[in-house]
């Protein structure tokens, strides 16, 4: 059977787009940008670094800044899995069943605009719902919250948690997806910091530390180039302290300690720390930013 120039030349880019996942992306995946509508999905360095760690790690842990496109590079991430490589059970674990019908919205999206070459190059879709995707190559994607448990009992290529650290059940979602690495499945942990002491914390400290599986990664505010230091001090201006540590942190540590509606200012602590000796007694003096202990 003879092939035409046009056919070789898609078949040679099927198979890049295969085995390439950040050339596939950038060519052909298209993301809905809140300002500028359809768009091609052009990585930041911090999602390309996130993608290669995804790959070489099987349990992966990751700390965020809020609104950093991560969420959309998991979309991206999942549907190549199962669109290019047979057999590919994922599952997606979120806060709600809205977070997760939201999170899947984003996966068909990119693939409605796939060339129609590709589509038709590619597995058929076998089932069309707002929280579960399948292809007759028998991979599919399962979007589902965390109270509902789908992934016990499963044997999963994939599970991705989208913030963790605000399931209402993280332990017990833990419970029900650890035994998914004993057959081989990736964990992609995600969430932005609440506080510290809870379970993701745990997780967290345990990662960093050495003492469990996961592999760390901290992406803070500035992960996204078009955020400068003009942009974070207009968010300093208009949010509370803690707000501002969990939904764009600098640094794990404030990322943590400084998040989750502490019920101290935290900041009004640190300044108190440098002018009080252990046993004083007096009074808390504050203008604005500026605290001053007078001792009684």
């Amino acid at each position: 059977m003879a092939y035409s120039f046009s056919e070789l030349k898609r078949e040679a880019e099927w198979r890049r787009c295969v085995k390439d996942e950040q050339y596939f992306l950038e060519t052909y995946w298209n993301i809905a940008h809140p300002a500028k509508g359809r768009v091609l999905f052009e990585l930041r360095d911090a999602q390309k670094f996130a993608l290669k760690e995804w790959k070489n790690e099987r349990y992966s842990l990751t700390l965020k800044a809020r609104q950093i496109g991560w969420s959309t590079l998991v979309a991206a991430h999942q549907f190549w899995l199962a669109y290019f490589h047979s057999d590919q059970n994922i599952i997606d674990l979120s806060r709600t069943e809205r977070e997760s019908v939201l999170l899947l919205k984003k996966t068909k999206y990119g693939q409605k605009y796939l060339p129609d070459w590709m589509l038709e190059r590619g597995p058929r879709s076998l089932v069309e719902h707002q929280q579960r995707m399948a292809f007759d190559n028998g991979s599919q994607i399962t979007s589902m919250p965390s109270a509902s448990d789908p992934a016990r009992g499963e044997s999963a290529s994939l599970i991705v948690v989208d913030e963790w650290a605000f399931l209402p059940n993280p332990e017990d979602a833990w419970a029900s997806i650890e035994p998914v690495a004993d057959i081989g499945g990736r964990i992609i942990g995600l969430s932005t910091a609440n506080g510290s002491g809870n379970f993701y914390h745990q997780l967290w400290v345990g990662a960093t530390a050495g003492t469990n599986k996961f592999a760390p990664m901290f992406f803070p505010w500035s992960a996204s180039e078009d955020r400068d230091d003009l942009w974070y001090e207009d968010k300093r201006e208009s949010m509370l302290p803690w707000q501002l540590a969990q939904e764009y942190p600098s640094t794990p540590e404030e990322a943590f300690v400084k998040s989750g509606n502490p019920v101290f200012d935290l900041d009004v602590l640190d300044q108190l720390e440098s002018q009080v000796c252990y046993g004083e007694k007096g009074d808390m003096w504050r203008h604005e930013n500026v605290v001053e202990f007078r001792v009684a």
